[in-house]
């Protein structure tokens, strides 16, 4: 704000008056933070009968679940605890949580401060000085910055201490929202969050090669076109050889019995029937337009180590990418010093045709216990399961639905 422009005493005095209650509602929030400290401390919400705090506070506020985790998220990171001996324990954020008490800043600022601390952590070999000064920092830059400027320096800050980048929150994946509401006059109403780099990505891909422009005259608008393609997408999965298309849609009528062959006698039988021929979704013969298309070098690809890089240039975890791989096509590039290719390879599946009906077959659909996915809506997957005393845990290939492997992840 200029302090040159002509305000007279009263002007200067309204100015000072918005200032003041500015502070003195950030101050207030950070009290806010200190009470539900203190109602952690209590066990208050045992005491209701709400168990957690969070829903404690669902009630109390009328606050949606997001906000009621963010603050007592923030809680526990910029307020002083108690140990369990009783010593106080520092904030964990001890600078963030100086200058917010102090009306400094805002909450805006310190959502961005969180969780750029929150990436730090997960670097490795990061000195517990640097953190600290890292941490000093952002909360002096956020006195004197707006939201959208500190996110900047924040940028700024991560890449000094991580040039390769830093590596994505494998947690933003499960966190995508979407909600179907329906409306009195039979409309649906919809709203949705892909937090996850690649979802965002494979949604992104999928819309934008669906929602264009269907010839030169058609004039709608790019809601409406979205709105169409993702009806498409609903009519597609539930058409003949779709995602939700049911397998077995007539009694097929019965085959002539053929003795079986000596060397198929200890083949064991599958967890499911396998529908007959003419029922079966042939593959295609044709490769379709790329997914979506990830780039990570070969080496942290092995190890689990390091991310990959959308077209978009976001960044994905190692893990998430080693999970993609799992069942995927995928054509090796070598590519130079500027990132130019110098040799393309061969596609090839990481799990074949061959083994892919054997899964099918074996596994029937997902192998999770009460999960009755069939196996189209699955993908290969190596889980670590018991086989006996001696080999506790083995890595086993087999066919697992999206939600049931996202759950053993996390």
């Amino acid at each position: 704000m200029s302090e040159g422009g002509a305000v007279g005493p009263v002007e200067r005095e309204a100015l000072d008056r918005v200032r003041e209650r500015i502070i003195a509602l950030r101050r207030d929030q950070y009290r806010l933070l200190e009470d539900l400290a203190d109602l952690q401390r209590l066990g208050v919400a045992r005491q209701t009968g709400d168990r957690f705090t969070e829903r404690l506070l669902q009630e109390l506020g009328r606050l949606n679940r997001r906000d009621a985790d963010r603050l007592v998220d923030e809680t526990a990171d910029l307020v002083p605890q108690l140990a369990l001996s009783g010593q106080p324990l520092p904030a964990r954020l001890p600078a963030t949580a100086t200058v917010f008490a102090a009306g400094e800043i805002g909450p805006d600022h310190v959502v961005i401060i969180r969780r750029t601390m929150g990436r730090i952590d997960t670097l490795e070999h990061f000195d517990p000085v640097v953190r600290s000064e890292s941490e000093a920092t952002l909360a002096e830059g956020a006195t004197r910055l707006s939201p959208d400027a500190l996110t900047r320096l924040a940028a700024r800050v991560l890449a000094y201490l991580d040039p390769d980048g830093a590596a994505p929150d494998e947690r933003e994946e499960r966190d995508d929202e979407l909600l179907i509401s329906s409306r009195r006059d039979g409309s649906l109403r919809m709203t949705a969050t892909f937090r996850g780099a690649m979802n965002a990505e494979i949604v992104r891909e999928g819309f934008a090669a669906a929602s264009t422009p269907a010839g030169p005259d058609d004039d709608r608008k790019l809601e409406n076109r979205q709105a169409a393609a993702l009806t498409e997408f609903v009519l597609g999965a539930q058409g003949p050889g779709g995602l939700l298309a049911n397998d077995q849609p007539v009694e097929p009528e019965p085959e002539p019995e053929v003795e079986p062959e000596v060397e198929n006698a200890l083949i064991p039988a599958p967890r499911r029937p396998e529908p007959p021929a003419a029922l079966r979704r042939q593959a295609p013969r044709a490769l379709g337009r790329p997914l979506l298309t990830i780039t990570m070098d070969h080496r942290w690809l092995q190890q689990a180590i390091g991310h990959g890089t959308l077209d978009s240039g976001a960044l994905v975890d190692a893990a998430t990418v080693r999970r993609w791989a799992c069942d995927a096509e995928i054509i090796p590039l070598v590519l130079g010093s500027k990132s130019e290719p110098l040799d393309v390879g061969r596609l090839a599946r990481t799990a074949t045709d061959a083994i892919r009906r054997a899964l099918n077959l074996r596994d029937g659909g997902c192998v999770f216990p009460g999960c009755t996915r069939p196996p189209r809506r699955c993908h290969a997957h190596h889980i670590a399961m018991p086989l006996s005393y001696e080999v506790p845990f083995t890595c086993v290939p087999s066919l697992a639905c999206r939600g049931r492997f996202l759950g053993i992840r996390s």
